[in-house]
């Protein structure tokens, strides 16, 4: 029994690091808002992008801890819930924490993903204006040095 205890006391841990990882995930996910709502360097978005990944896979290595212990401990936990019942609480308030911030993260991802590729949609027009206008001046520079020229066509030599 103080074993099991010992164990749901690692899996409520597992759980608030979980939401702590969570939490730095929406503070990265904010900063990358930021950066593209400013237009600041994307060297910094890739930054970030990095250290959110570092974050998901300590989440992953949690979650399969969690996994493998939650099943250690589960057959004591249903055939005597009443043992512990408190525990049994604070692990489904934890799991609602956990589920609400996931839904945080999920939806400020999409709405970073979607600006982002607004971002990268004007920077991929403004790169076509560009162009345009450069073959615009090309094309202009071209025709105006060739009106200095005459073609031998024109000249009348019968003069």
């Amino acid at each position: 029994m103080a074993e099991t205890e010992r164990y749901i006391q690692i899996l409520i841990e597992s759980l608030k690091k979980k939401n702590e990882i969570l939490d730095t995930l929406l503070a990265l996910n904010a900063k990358q808002a930021e950066i593209v709502r400013t237009e600041d360097s994307l060297d910094e978005f890739d930054a970030l992008v990095d250290k959110k990944a570092e974050q998901i896979a300590i989440l992953d290595k949690l979650d399969t801890g969690f996994e493998t212990i939650y099943q250690h401990v589960r057959p004591e936990v249903t055939q005597h819930p009443e043992r512990y019942k408190e525990q049994i609480k604070e692990i489904q308030t934890l799991i609602t924490e956990l589920t609400d911030r996931s839904v945080k993260v999920e939806t400020t991802e999409k709405r970073n993903k979607l600006a982002i590729e607004q971002y990268f949609s004007k920077a991929r027009k403004d790169l076509h204006e560009s162009r345009k206008s450069v073959n615009v001046a090309s094309s202009y520079y071209k025709s105006m040095t060739n009106t200095q020229y005459v073609d031998p066509q024109m000249i009348n030599y019968k003069q």
